[in-house]
């Protein structure tokens, strides 16, 4: 594989439209249960803030060098305050938030002892724009498409996303940008109606599917699994690709051109946290994709990036000596063609 796609990063603009929230990592030891509950005593050693969900895909992409809008919504709290400034920092481009006092802005901690992850605590609600601020949050996108090359929507299941915020999606068409979903198993597959390129992991598919494997997770790579769930959501959607990604069985892509299942492995040498590594896939993807590269080469790319990130802990990005590192290495191996 020619690697000379890395100059042309910072030409592209992507559009990433999404729930967006704060990643809090508490990093601590515990050697005793408290006296008032049987629960671990948790001594605090140090505590960390990332950017999560649709935080994750725009950082990744501009840690990567794309120009990058990011469009989202948000609690109107001390939170969003401490959000935008993450935002500002990790570079990306331009945002824009539409605050709801209805909901607080996301923010997940999580509570990690001995490298042991103890609990989490969401502060979250999740339910549908009000239909005042779904209009201003879909306008934004729409006054932005004729500056991007393309839109990345994020759908984690929070309730943002209905008919009305993606009725934009046709004006995305009619201007020939084009839109890469990572969709949540809690939305209809109908919703996603008209998007160019669909990345469920394998569980997401199976719900949005409704093709239950027979068991809870097979020994082999089930093929013929993967192409009723692929060709399903090709079918379902009128989408132009349908990829799902497999964890250790890497990806797998239908097309329109191409109805016949094909396989991309997986690379990841050493999986610590897999959080994010969706983010990392649909990022990399999509920039590979709206700089017109094959989609079979965008896949491989986006794998070995997730194989970078997967090393790490918690929602990571992977940078581009990073990628460029673990590419001529995969291509060293035999990994690439």
């Amino acid at each position: 594989m020619n690697l000379d796609f890395f100059k042309d990063f910072a030409s592209a603009h992507l559009l990433v439209a999404g729930e967006v929230g704060i990643d809090e990592y508490i990093w601590g030891d515990t050697h005793r249960i408290s006296p008032e509950a049987p629960v671990p005593v948790v001594e605090v050693n140090s505590v960390d803030y990332k950017l999560g969900l649709s935080g994750n895909v725009a950082q990744n992409l501009s840690v990567l060098g794309a120009k990058t809008t990011l469009v989202t919504v948000c609690g109107h709290d001390e939170d969003s305050v401490k959000l935008s400034q993450m935002v500002q920092a990790a570079g990306i481009t331009e945002t824009h938030y539409v605050k709801d006092d209805s909901r607080p802005t996301l923010r997940k901690v999580r509570i990690i002892c001995q490298k042991q992850h103890v609990v989490r605590v969401d502060f979250e609600r999740s339910h549908a724009l009000s239909p005042q601020l779904a209009k201003q949050f879909t306008e934004n996108i729409r006054d932005r498409l004729n500056d991007c090359d393309g839109v990345i929507v994020q759908d984690y299941g929070k309730g943002l996303w209905n008919a009305d915020t993606l009725s934009f999606v046709k004006d995305a068409k009619q201007k020939g940008k084009p839109v890469f979903v990572d969709p949540s198993r809690l939305s209809p597959l109908e919703l996603y109606r008209g998007v160019t390129l669909l990345t469920p992991n394998l569980i997401e598919a199976q719900t949005l599917t409704k093709e239950s494997p027979g068991i809870v997770r097979p020994k082999s790579f089930p093929v013929a699994h993967l192409e009723r769930m692929a060709l399903k959501i090709l079918k379902t959607t009128d989408s132009d690709y349908s990829i799902i990604t497999c964890g250790e069985w890497g990806m797998v892509l239908v097309s329109k051109e191409d109805s016949t299942l094909k396989r991309i492995p997986t690379y990841a040498r050493k999986v610590f946290d897999v959080t994010g590594a969706g983010d990392t896939v649909v990022a990399v993807l999509s920039l590979m994709k709206v700089l017109g590269r094959p989609i079979e080469d965008c896949m491989r790319v986006a794998n070995a990036a997730a194989g970078v990130v997967v090393g790490q802990v918690g929602a990571a990005s992977v940078s581009q000596a990073e990628l460029r590192v673990e590419l001529e290495r995969l291509a060293k191996e035999g990994f690439l063609e």
